[in-house]
């Protein structure tokens, strides 16, 4: 009997994949017509094509495969952009906006949460989630600004995001933890700092010794067998993905530990030998992260919906203007329009946290739609202060 259910199961398997890739393509075109961003459309094209929506995709065991293959392959891919030598560089200014953005947008957060009437834990888990911007989504935005705004301008930013993913590194770590009880004891913390620690000195020796000389050696038959750099490159992100799953954490932060800490040289070679799929990687994980969105369980909030979204668009706007006054660099609203959109980071933590059961299964729906609002909410404010700006030049 399961010689004839296989080849069904993966047609199935491949006729879901069909339609999100296909609903992908229809939703980025109207969301690139519309000038907003694609990502957004292929976050609602897996909340329309999915079990919560039109239902032509009910295989959520599929899609949670797709979730968990998007996070770990779009966490490698930030680990390999992101590096290490600028952290040595990262300057007063752009801690002191981090620091300042990341409080004012969580305690907003979980302001907002406990007005919807939701438990302490659960608003502090929501302060969380909201206190994150999207890596991918601001990055598209700083490079199609940076004519404008000059390469200081970029810098500053993609600093304040490097420290943010550390935040969110933290927050995966702890969150296995904190799902065993209400209260983090001295042991416990105790053996997942040890966790931690493990998996961030295998990943630092397995990077910085043994995957440049696999690298090394295998480049030598690039030439004969070219698919072989390839399978290596994904082969590193996989392996310690199950390592850092199998201790107890997100499988996307072992990745993203082994992309960040490769020598910048091997870590440009594995980059371009997976880059043609880096977009890929981006619109599977939101497909997949949309289709497991129950809008009808966030709606079912009520009313503090409408509280907890304005929260998440007004906190980093708030915020990012506050930091970026008091550090006294770039032009303080567009700086916190910038870094209004949420995305990848909240989403895994999100999800982390609603898996592990230490949260609601309601916080993830609702911070979907929180994503979905705060990145159509980005282009909104900036296209209004540009307008505004115009006016005033006009005025003088």
């Amino acid at each position: 009997m399961d010689l004839y259910k296989a080849p069904l199961l993966a047609t199935s398997f491949l006729l879901d994949l069909g339609i999100a890739v296909a609903a992908a393509l229809l939703f980025s075109l109207l969301f690139y017509k519309l000038r907003l961003p694609m990502i957004v459309g292929q976050l609602v094209a897996g909340m329309v094509v999915g079990p919560f929506g039109l239902g032509l995709i009910r295989d959520t065991t599929a899609i949670d495969f797709l979730a968990t293959l998007g996070i770990i392959l779009l966490l490698f891919v930030i680990g390999l952009e992101l590096d290490p030598r600028h952290l040595k560089s990262v300057g007063s200014k752009a801690v002191l906006l981090t620091t300042v953005e990341f409080l004012v947008s969580f305690t907003i957060g979980v302001l907002s949460g406990l007005a919807a009437g939701w438990n302490l834990g659960t608003s502090l888990f929501l302060g969380s989630v909201l206190g994150l911007s999207s890596t991918a989504i601001v990055a598209k935005i700083v490079a199609d600004r940076t004519g404008e705004q000059g390469e200081h301008f970029a810098s500053t930013i993609m600093m304040v995001m490097v420290v943010e993913d550390l935040i969110a590194v933290f927050l995966l770590f702890l969150t296995p933890e904190l799902a065993s009880g209400n209260s983090v004891q001295a042991s416990a913390f105790l053996v997942v700092t040890g966790k931690a620690g493990f998996l961030f000195i295998a990943t630092f020796g397995f990077s910085r010794y043994i995957g440049p000389r696999l690298i090394n050696r295998v480049s030598q038959y690039e030439i004969e067998v070219g698919e072989i750099s390839f399978l290596l490159a994904l082969s590193f992100g996989f392996l310690f993905g199950v390592l850092s799953d199998y201790l107890g954490f997100s499988p996307g932060i072992g990745a993203l530990l082994t992309g960040f800490f490769l020598p910048v040289k091997h870590s440009r070679y594995v980059r371009e030998k997976i880059l043609p799929l880096k977009e890929a990687f981006i619109v599977f994980f939101f497909l997949s992260m949309g289709a497991l969105i129950d809008v009808g369980a966030a709606i079912s909030v009520g009313l503090p919906l409408a509280l907890i979204l304005g929260a998440a668009i007004s906190g980093k706007l708030i915020g990012g203007s506050l930091g970026a006054r008091l550090a006294k660099t770039g032009t303080p609203l567009l700086i916190g329009s910038i870094l209004v959109p949420r995305g990848e980071f909240s989403l895994v933590l999100a999800k982390a946290g609603a898996d592990s059961g230490l949260v609601s299964t309601q916080l993830y729906p609702v911070a979907g739609l929180a994503v979905l609002a705060t990145t159509l909410a980005s282009p909104l404010i900036e296209r209004s202060l540009r307008s505004l700006r115009e006016r005033k030049d006009d005025r003088d």
